[in-house]
């Protein structure tokens, strides 16, 4: 019952990183999950003790493995915040880890970007 509740706190935190980077939640929400479900389960219910464990830490190194994909891999080529940043459209308040804004999904734009858009459209 504890690990069912860990992987919902931990999915959570992939979605919510997965916005932030521009990726699909539920796609890798969903791929921590099933991951976690076919290493977890894949053995049936008659398995050793010692499998057992060892099953357990193989699902949830496949959920730290999506968390550090989502976090590292996607959205690498796209320019990064220094810090929290409010988007130029909606003003919400964005964490340094995001690189598209996580209310309208537009992406994040540097000073200069910023600059000559509001130029252009004055």
């Amino acid at each position: 019952m504890f690990e069912i509740f860990g992987l919902l706190i931990a999915v959570g935190g992939i979605a919510t990183l997965a916005r932030g980077r521009g990726a699909s939640p539920l796609l890798m929400g969903g791929l921590a999950v099933a991951g976690w479900v076919l290493i977890e389960i894949g053995g049936g219910p008659v398995v050793s003790d010692e499998n057992r464990l060892w099953r357990m830490v193989a699902a949830w190194a496949w959920v730290g493995a999506v968390a550090l994909f989502v976090r590292f891999v996607v959205g690498a080529r796209q320019p990064k915040p220094d810090g929290k940043w409010n988007c130029s459209d909606c003003r919400y308040l964005n964490n340094s880890s995001s690189v598209v804004c996580e209310a309208c999904g537009k992406p994040w734009k540097t000073v200069s970007e910023n600059s000559q858009s509001a130029q252009s459209s004055k």
